[in-house]
């Protein structure tokens, strides 16, 4: 559902921010 992809979308977003590592 919109969950998912908001959570994927986020997950991808961190690690190409850099973030990934701290989630």
């Amino acid at each position: 559902g919109i969950a998912v992809i908001g959570l994927v979308g986020i997950f991808f977003y961190g690690s190409y921010s850099g973030l990934g590592s701290s989630l």
